[in-house]
């Protein structure tokens, strides 16, 4: 990394509205490094949402087993399902009342941080986000003028990082924000003039998406963070000048002020993602397809029977296999046809041809949805369902044994948890007043005042029992002139 040229190598010799080039071309080399990915996402969304253009209700069908999505409502609370709980602690354990005290108030103020944040909603996004797209990013902000940190989740088309083999080489990550021109204004006019005029703005909805909108125009302002630089820079297309830079305005040991990502299966020797879909979309297809087979022979499944009439046989038999509206359908044809019939007035058209091969396909569709459950993990986590009636090690056993498919992702989720446990505990210890800290954690710290205050005492209390010592000193002593003066001489000089 260090050998790479960074930003500010090329911006230093420039004037005081520095170029926004360096900045967007590291932005689109990344987006178009990440481009096949999210467009798989898109299609991966779009499946799973069953987003289909049909004209009107009546138009609609459903000829798919739609295990996809029963899977994913299986997955999800196995990997996640509780708001994590932070706890703060020494790295060692020692016993110093000090400390203990400390860290029970940067506690409490952590749980009172992410319960405002609204940490369970912010992970079960991360959770979605790694069950369906196998990447998840939270983002720590700071509110200077409210005094408050929060936890955001970053959908995937907001957040840009550079593109690396692993998360340790990664020199700069972005977020973005949509901004109106007025937000722009307020925000960056005292750095760069007017140039966040020449920002492009857009109605905030993705393409062929079904995204919200509040009817508003709003540019994508990117907050780039550059490790090697120690800068934070922020930019906009179309404005070809930085809307602003500075040094970063959060102090953190890992200078980002996101964590790693919550990954899922990932690009061998790369930190592009890989969603699990793609291992058994095939399976899917072939599912759905044979669902679809089955549905349209069980529409065949009627009793369609010829009785003696007038009319052509063939154009009878070929009525009989076209008519689907009701349960018994009758074609009537020449008496003649029923000659050799042995009498019998009605001949019905055979159904064994049309459920055996119903029987065939829903066998082959199980054996398919099998193979998806080895696949997906699924099999795994109803294995390790356990019954209130089975013994102690039955349900530990089964319980061990779901759970190491999903093992991976929920050490993801619980790693990032604590990293943004981490990130919050210096922003909180290093913006946070005191008096802040003592109010989200409802706990009292001794002021100056008081610690002054009880000095005193101390002092005061100390000099008391020590002037009574000296009294008590005193009364001993004479105690011990008057007995001597009061014992005879010749008793005195007496052996022992």
């Amino acid at each position: 990394m260090d050998d790479q040229p960074q930003f500010a190598d090329t911006l230093e010799d420039q004037e005081d509205n520095k170029s926004s080039d360096v900045v967007l071309a590291a932005l689109a080399e990344a987006q178009r490094a990440f481009r096949p990915w999210q467009d798989n996402c898109d299609r991966i969304d779009k499946k799973w949402s069953l987003s289909r253009n049909i004209a009107n209700a009546s138009d609609w069908s459903d000829a798919e087993f739609d295990i996809f999505w029963a899977s994913t409502e299986i997955l999800k609370p196995a990997i996640y399902s509780r708001p994590p709980v932070p706890v703060v602690a020494t790295r060692f354990s020692i016993r110093d009342p000090f400390t203990d005290q400390i860290s029970d108030m940067l506690e409490r103020t952590l749980m009172t941080t992410l319960d405002l944040s609204d940490i369970d909603d912010v992970m079960r996004h991360l959770r979605d986000d790694l069950v369906m797209a196998a990447r998840g990013v939270p983002w720590v902000t700071y509110d200077e003028d409210a005094e408050r940190a929060c936890v955001e989740h970053l959908d995937r088309t907001d957040f840009l990082h550079e593109p690396a083999r692993k998360w340790a080489e990664v020199g700069w990550v972005a977020r973005c924000g949509w901004m109106t021109r007025k937000q722009m204004r307020d925000r960056f006019q005292s750095h760069s003039g007017q140039a966040y005029m020449q920002a492009t703005l857009q109605m905030r909805r993705d393409k062929d998406r079904d995204g919200m909108t509040d009817g508003s125009e709003k540019a994508a302002v990117w907050e780039v963070w550059h490790r090697i630089d120690r800068r934070v820079y922020w930019v906009s297309e179309g404005v070809d000048v930085l809307l602003d830079e500075s040094e970063p305005y959060l102090d953190l040991s890992r200078f980002f002020p996101c964590t790693k990502p919550v990954y899922g299966s990932l690009k061998r020797r790369t930190l592009i993602p890989i969603p699990d879909y793609g291992r058994f979309e095939k399976h899917l297809d072939q599912i759905n397809e044979l669902t679809s087979r089955i549905y349209a022979l069980l529409d065949q499944v009627r009793i369609k029977g010829l009785i003696p009439g007038g009319g052509d046989v063939a154009e009878a038999v070929e009525s009989a296999l076209a008519q689907n509206d009701s349960d018994t359908i009758y074609i009537s044809v020449p008496g003649a046809a029923f000659s050799a019939s042995g009498g019998n007035f009605v001949q019905y058209l055979p159904l064994d041809m049309i459920a055996t091969t119903i029987s065939g396909l829903i066998q082959s569709r199980s054996q398919l949805i099998q193979d998806y459950y080895q696949l997906s993990g699924i099999s795994d986590i109803m294995r390790g369902a356990t019954d209130a009636q089975e013994t102690l090690g039955a349900q530990q056993l089964k319980s061990q044994y779901g759970s190491i498919r999903v093992r991976d992702k929920v050490d993801a989720l619980t790693d990032c948890a604590r990293d943004i446990c981490q990130i919050l505990g210096e922003v909180i210890a290093s913006n946070y007043s005191g008096k802040k800290i003592m109010e989200m954690s409802m706990t009292h710290l001794p002021t100056d005042t008081d610690i002054k205050k009880q000095i005193r005492d101390i002092e005061s209390k100390a000099k008391a029992a020590l002037e009574e010592i000296e009294e008590h000193a005193r009364e001993m002593q004479a105690q011990v002139r008057v007995q001597g003066a009061l014992q005879p001489p010749a008793q005195m000089g007496a052996e022992p």
